[in-house]
């Protein structure tokens, strides 16, 4: 498994470790990790603490994210894509996605985003 995708299992595990949602995220530039996050949505009582928001957040506010790739745990949702589209992170690693994923695939596609699922038994069973 990539080093980046480990991290983000990493942080998705801390994060079910202290009560929260298992996601995790890693932005990632030239191989050299920029900002990385966990959801923290029950644990900061914020419903926007997603894993990949907070991952974008602590890489503060870059020039540029367009060479950037941004690693997740699971299939951004809605919220999470429109700031990767909005900040036009160019490519977003996946380790896992389900059904509901459709309209966050369908909304980053045609934003030009390029989607790389890898369907990782380790992230499936996170959430489980």
């Amino acid at each position: 498994m990539d080093k980046f995708m480990a991290l983000a299992i990493e942080e998705a595990k801390a994060t079910k470790a202290e009560g929260g949602s298992p996601f995790g995220a890693a932005l990632v530039r030239g191989g050299v990790v920029i900002g990385r996050g966990r959801n923290l949505m029950i644990q900061n009582n914020d419903p926007l603490s997603h894993g990949e928001m907070e991952a974008i957040k602590a890489a503060g506010l870059q020039e540029s994210y367009a060479d950037t790739v941004l690693y997740t745990t699971a299939f951004p949702c809605l919220m999470c894509a429109g700031a990767i589209v909005r900040y036009q992170i160019p490519r977003v690693i996946i380790g896992a996605s389900w059904e509901h994923s459709a309209p966050s695939r369908k909304f980053m596609s045609e934003h030009g985003i390029e989607l790389e699922e890898w369907r990782l038994d380790e992230c499936y069973l996170l959430v489980e």
